[in-house]
């Protein structure tokens, strides 16, 4: 069996935390066994635990089984996943497969938080984190997209090498993986169906 202290201390985001405190977390750290395959979290679940890898590897991967599948990142021991339920209150943005047997830990959210408000250095490793997927995600849409995009001030339309116009959501969804599902913000609601976000706000107003 695993010595959950002697492993939490050796993972970045509970380093910063006193002998007793690592105890007590370990106490409520739930162990895990994946078989290669296992999906350990589902794309758009609400799941609110962290999961630590203790040995194995697991895949980071977009839209799972589907056409436009992507394979983000491997993981291996110490690392963490699932990071941003402790942000936010969204669905899981990725799914999470193990690519073989692998162990891990997981901690609700609710037990983590606590944690956070005694220990606010774990805030900061969790912003770090945060920033280094910014810069990730900042880099793949500069290496996919580039960093001049000649765009009309008027339609939004961007120009492409051979000279066409183009509109901006068929531009990003030819260059890159990004897919859109349209719909219409209030604002052009109000502009181009008047008396229909009449009708709206009115009823949502007699509702209260």
């Amino acid at each position: 069996m695993i010595n959950k202290v002697g492993f939490l201390d050796k993972v970045s985001i509970f380093s910063h935390m006193k002998k007793a405190d690592v105890h007590r977390v370990a106490e409520l750290a739930q162990h895990h066994l994946f078989h290669d395959g296992d999906l350990i979290i589902r794309e758009g679940d609400r799941d609110r635990r962290l999961f630590i890898i203790v040995n194995g590897e697991a895949e980071v991967i977009k839209n799972l089984g589907e056409k436009n599948e992507k394979r983000v990142r491997t993981l291996g021991p110490y690392n963490y996943f699932g990071e941003m339920s402790l942000i936010d209150d969204l669905v899981r943005s990725a799914s999470v497969v193990a690519k073989k047997e692998t162990q891990a830990l997981s901690l609700d959210q609710w037990d983590l938080r606590q944690e956070i408000e005694k220990y606010p250095a774990m805030a900061f490793e969790l912003l770090q984190e945060l920033s280094q997927r910014i810069r990730a995600i900042e880099k793949t849409m500069i290496n996919t997209l580039g960093t001049f995009l000649p765009i009309c001030a008027n339609c939004k339309r961007i120009r492409e090498n051979n000279g066409s116009w183009t509109p901006i959501d068929s531009y990003i969804s030819d260059h890159s993986e990004t897919e859109f599902s349209h719909s219409i913000c209030p604002e052009c609601t109000k502009k181009l169906y008047p008396e229909y976000a009449k009708k709206m706000n009115s009823e949502h107003f007699d509702g209260n």
